[in-house]
């Protein structure tokens, strides 16, 4: 009998990861063009798969052709533009009714906090992007839950780079196991840290802090604004309760419900299939965050 039962979950086992080694495959082929093809034999690294993404499909700095120090752009496919032509952008509104250079380095892609002290940490985007007045970080709240788990999503063909607490600083975590063993360590963790979102909250300031530490020893003289976009009146309250530390740290909150009123929750403002910010959306948020900004 515990021969059976052995060899019942022996067989499910092998099941999940073809299945799962199957859609990451032909997932891969029909939707990314050139992009390595992830499987139990073949793992990309991090570091390989930011290059190739960076090369491929992050932004180009705008208004290069202003004088004024820039200003840097950062956060995921909200700051990045998803879906949105060049002209409805966060980042191109900015350079436009400021005047200034930006330089996106936002990632459209699954990552937040997790990807911004990556490129923190390394001394090539420090030759990429010039001394900014003003570092925008937009933040959301899956932001959370992506910087503390193997990966958000277990079918994405991609790895994703995971912080763990060492020696009292955020260091990477070398997998030891493949990325496809993943997707059960991943929801053993989602459903942990749901429950302890004290653990939650202090990991993302965390994350801030030692972003910052990192952007102190290369540059002087700017201002680190988190931008937090709400698409519920209540979220601070809810989600995260440790941004008064924060601005102790040197940081500006601003929140969308603290420019507009908490609107954004209205459907108007998302893009047609998800709750992407439109470009109505960013119409109403730039000119009262500039406000905002020209008052600090």
């Amino acid at each position: 009998m515990i021969k059976k039962i052995f060899l019942i979950l022996s067989v499910n086992i092998i099941l999940i990861l073809v299945i799962v080694e199957t859609t990451c495959y032909f997932y891969n082929i029909r939707n990314y063009e050139n992009k390595p093809r992830y499987s139990w034999f073949k793992l990309q690294s991090f570091d390989k798969l930011y290059e190739m993404i960076k090369r491929e499909k992050l932004n180009k700095p705008i208004g290069l052709n202003y004088k004024n120090k820039p200003i840097l752009l950062m956060g995921c496919s909200y700051a990045y533009g998803y879906k949105l032509d060049k002209e409805d952008t966060l980042g191109y509104m900015l350079s436009e009714k400021l005047k200034r250079p930006v330089y996106n380095r936002a990632f459209e892609w699954n990552w937040g906090v997790n990807t911004m002290l990556y490129q923190a940490r390394r001394e090539d985007f420090y030759k990429e992007v010039p001394n900014p007045e003003y570092i925008i970080y937009v933040f959301t709240g899956d932001h959370i839950v992506k910087a503390n788990c193997s990966s958000f999503d277990p079918v994405f063909p991609y790895p994703v780079i995971r912080y763990i607490k060492k020696n009292g600083r955020l260091e990477r975590e070398k997998f030891s196991l493949r990325y496809n063993l993943h997707m059960f360590r991943t929801y053993s963790e989602y459903r942990a840290y749901k429950y302890s979102w004290e653990f939650l909250d202090n990991s993302i300031n965390e994350f801030f802090i030692e972003t910052k530490q990192e952007f102190d020893k290369h540059w002087k003289d700017y201002k680190f604004i988190i931008l937090i976009y709400e698409r519920d009146k209540d979220y601070i309250k809810q989600e995260h309760k440790n941004w008064e530390e924060l601005e102790k740290q040197g940081f500006t909150i601003i929140s969308t419900t603290d420019l507009t009123g908490g609107i954004m929750d209205n459907k108007e403002y998302f893009i047609s299939d998800n709750y992407h910010p439109n470009n109505k959306a960013w119409k109403v948020i730039v000119p009262e965050l500039i406000k905002r900004i020209n008052r600090k």
